[in-house]
């Protein structure tokens, strides 16, 4: 069968999930295709291919966009349809709605692979919601190193990518914490009695797909994408230091818990070659991080572990969370000296946005705050807060932080003050604005990642 693979935009990183779909697909003699809405003419794309199946990757951003582009599809081909990705597996209930011929809920190679043998009949596979109802989910898979190589070459030779000179990889999956603001904490009951959520590639296998991406392509920089890339120096960290630095050699990023980090991890990721570190501290209220967005951290010694990071010359990206119900403006504010006292490279700012499935979302409801209507929208996470708990002037000073936040950090005294108090009585302008974008761009582009290429994501796409 000609498989055809859809997502609804590309930007710097391919879709790791559907290169493991793809290598599923594969292995079962069947051609695949890919097309991104976003940048390809998909119609075109269908009519060319002819495709057997066409299975869309969606999150929520691009949920509406996919299920348009899917009826238009219908109209001149016929197909059989599958979703999956996020908006399957936290909205299922979106599914009569669709269009589509089944939904893929949570995990998706076993699924995917049981789809396609079962082609004329796949109303009982698991993890699918079909016309007929809802499958369980079957556990999750303990041996990632089972699944075939994911084939990397579908997205990334067939797009922009290949001439990126930063590339994404992951070494797990699954995140041992359960935020408020994040679905994670949704996964980990969607799959409770299911098998161990944390899961790691072993460091052959994963050394193994990096040197195949190297090898066919550019890539000067390496992200790790990671919910977690490491919570301790293990066994597993040791050996990934040493292969690495010999094997690889390249600088790269990934995603740390502040509250985690010691000189042992620091020190195998500095052998290994790590440029950059990515952390959330999210509030430097402990009340707001542990109470409200359910971020139990087990040290407050949040300016020193910051510091011993740069002590061992890793860069640092920290992000903090604006407009979080409950929290003044003058926690808000404190971010600002956090940054500046645990010399953070680069601090990042978003606005708190309530999504549906997540406990904070609950929360925000029980208090009233939003009803159960509400829609929240990732992209609000780059815009001024509209949670109405907060006053106009408080929502304005809040974005003015988010936009100078990272400036103000930097500068020297008296500047820092005196930028501090135009922030609270200046309005967010587009001059605040383009100077957020300029300053982010810098150090994203030269401090973060080493990225030293012309190809640029739309601001929208960068502040996540």
């Amino acid at each position: 069968m000609n498989i055809l693979f859809v997502v609804h935009d590309l930007s710097f990183a391919d879709h790791i999930a559907i290169a493991h779909l793809s290598s599923v697909a594969k292995e079962l003699n069947h051609l695949t295709f890919f097309c991104s809405l976003d940048r390809d003419d998909f119609l075109s794309t269908v009519k060319e291919v002819r495709p057997d199946v066409i299975a869309y990757s969606v999150n929520i951003l691009g949920y509406r966009r996919t299920i348009e582009a899917h009826k238009e599809a219908t109209k001149i081909h016929e197909f059989v349809s599958i979703m999956g990705g996020p908006q399957p597996t936290y909205s299922p209930e979106t599914f009569p709605e669709s269009g589509m011929d089944a939904y893929c809920v949570g995990e998706g190679e076993y699924a995917f692979r049981d789809f396609l043998l079962n082609i004329d009949n796949f109303d009982n596979v698991e993890n699918l919601i079909t016309r007929k109802g809802v499958n369980p989910v079957r556990p999750l898979i303990s041996n990632l190193d089972e699944l075939p190589i994911p084939d990397r070459d579908l997205i990334i030779g067939n797009s922009f990518l290949r001439y990126a000179s930063r590339k994404t990889f992951y070494a797990t999956r699954g995140c041992p914490f359960s935020c408020a603001y994040c679905c994670n904490s949704y996964y980990h009951t969607l799959y409770r009695g299911k098998g161990q959520v944390v899961r790691r590639f072993s460091v052959k296998r994963l050394i193994r797909e990096i040197e195949d991406v190297r090898d066919k392509y550019r890539m000067d920089f390496i992200r790790f994408g990671d919910d977690c890339f490491t919570i301790k120096a293990d066994d597993w960290l040791e050996e990934f230091a040493v292969e690495y630095s010999e094997r690889i050699g390249i600088p790269f990023t990934g995603f740390l818990r502040v509250d985690t980090i010691d000189d042992n991890m620091l020190g195998l990721l500095k052998k290994a070659g790590c440029f950059s570190v990515i952390l959330s501290v999210d509030s430097v209220s402990r009340y707001i991080r542990e109470v409200i967005l359910n971020r139990q951290m087990r040290s407050e010694n949040i300016e020193e572990r910051l510091r011993k990071i740069k002590e061992y010359g890793i860069n640092t990206l920290v992000n903090y969370m604006l407009a979080v119900p409950g929290s003044t403006l003058q926690d808000d504010l404190a971010t600002i000296k956090q940054s500046r006292e645990g010399k953070v490279t680069y601090p990042s700012y978003t606005i708190a946005v309530p999504m549906v499935k997540t406990e904070f979302y609950n929360y925000c409801v029980r208090r009233g705050i939003i009803d159960s209507a509400y829609q929240g929208d990732l992209s609000g996470t780059v815009e001024r807060p509209t949670l109405p708990c907060f006053t106009e002037k408080e929502k304005d000073v809040r974005y003015n932080i988010f936009l100078l936040g990272p400036l103000i950090a930097k500068l020297p005294h008296p500047l820092d003050k005196i930028a501090l108090f135009l922030l609270k009585v200046i309005p967010p302008n587009k001059f605040f604005e383009k100077l957020n974008v300029r300053i982010y761009l810098y150090y994203i582009e030269n401090k973060i990642f080493k990225i030293s290429d012309n190809l640029r994501m739309p601001r929208i796409l960068k502040r996540r």
